[in-house]
């Protein structure tokens, strides 16, 4: 066991959590499914391409955060307000539950750990690391890993191997009306089936995952002899899922062309993740104070040690 959370008891109060079905590896790969024609895979990769157009001309933006995420049995539900700007700096203040916390992470400041405090109770600011166990209690993800770039880098991970791979379906329609926007939706659905690694010496999942290009917490969820990240042994044998999830919905904005929303599911067919920004205020002008622990506006001083 390492400093992180069991995943079979996300009880720990963590300050930030911000990513299939088991089988048999190797096999005979099915065909690409006859409904999911040329023109569909087409209109799924220019959906996509002017997806990651739309987040490069974004510099900065606000707005809520609201998300689920599934720990063994229990759905976790959180809303957060936010501040984000680039290269990657990231304001959180939690709404609820916690009401109150603040996570604050500029990359290359406070050596690249996280300030935070829980906003009730025993409150102090405390620095973390942001892949340790309080950092990512109730959290599939990393601070590191925050914003509408991440999730679509997440969710184009998934569909462009289903292009690749020719093994699952792909299908593009009109998403309804998302947080006031309208939408496009492109819905995939994967098939069963993974790969074994073996662990190297001092391996922990967070390198398996680097190595295999797989996100860990997945990893972990398919693993149930596996209780955290660094509960692997030199040998033992490592399920990796082809995919990220066996069903996703990612819906994109028809007029920001950003992706706004994404809702996946596990290989037993329940609600694994859901992540959607709402009230997003785009290039509003965010400078250096916004990401200042010491602004008047925040409550980290008041609660240092």
């Amino acid at each position: 066991m390492t400093d992180w959370q069991s995943k079979k008891h996300p009880t720990f109060p963590g300050v930030v959590g911000a990513a299939i079905a088991i089988g048999m590896a190797g096999g005979a790969r099915a065909q690409f499914p006859a409904e999911t024609s040329k023109s569909e895979v087409e209109r799924v990769e220019a959906l996509l391409d002017d997806a990651f157009r739309a987040i490069e001309g974004i510099h900065d933006y606000v707005g809520i955060l609201r998300k689920k995420e599934l720990f063994e049995d229990a759905l976790i539900e959180q809303r957060i307000a936010f501040k984000f700007s680039r290269p990657f700096r990231v304001y959180l203040r939690y709404l609820e539950p916690h009401p109150g916390r603040e996570v604050l992470y500029v990359r290359g400041e406070n050596k690249n750990r996280l300030r935070a405090h829980r906003g009730s109770g025993l409150d102090v600011t405390v620095s973390l690391n942001p892949r340790g166990r309080m950092a990512m209690a109730e959290g599939h993800h990393p601070v590191t890993e925050f914003g509408i770039e991440h999730m679509l880098e997440l969710a184009a991970r998934d569909i462009r191997k289903a292009v690749r791979r020719r093994d699952a379906t792909l299908h593009v329609s009109d998403g309804g009306t998302v947080s006031g926007e309208p939408t496009w939706r492109i819905d995939l659905r994967s098939p069963p089936g993974g790969r074994k690694v073996i662990a190297r010496r001092n391996e922990t999942l967070w390198d398996i995952a680097t190595r295999t290009k797989q996100d860990m917490y997945v990893i972990l969820h398919h693993n149930e002899a596996i209780d955290s990240p660094g509960d692997v042994r030199p040998g033992q044998e490592v399920f990796i899922p082809h995919y990220y999830v066996s069903r996703g919905r990612y819906f994109i904005s028809k007029r920001t062309h950003l992706l706004i929303k994404l809702v996946l599911w596990d290989h037993r067919g329940e609600l694994y993740e859901s992540y959607e920004y709402r009230k997003l205020d785009l290039n509003p002008g965010l400078n250096e104070r916004d990401f200042d622990h010491r602004d008047e506006e925040y409550n980290f001083v008041r609660h240092q040690r």
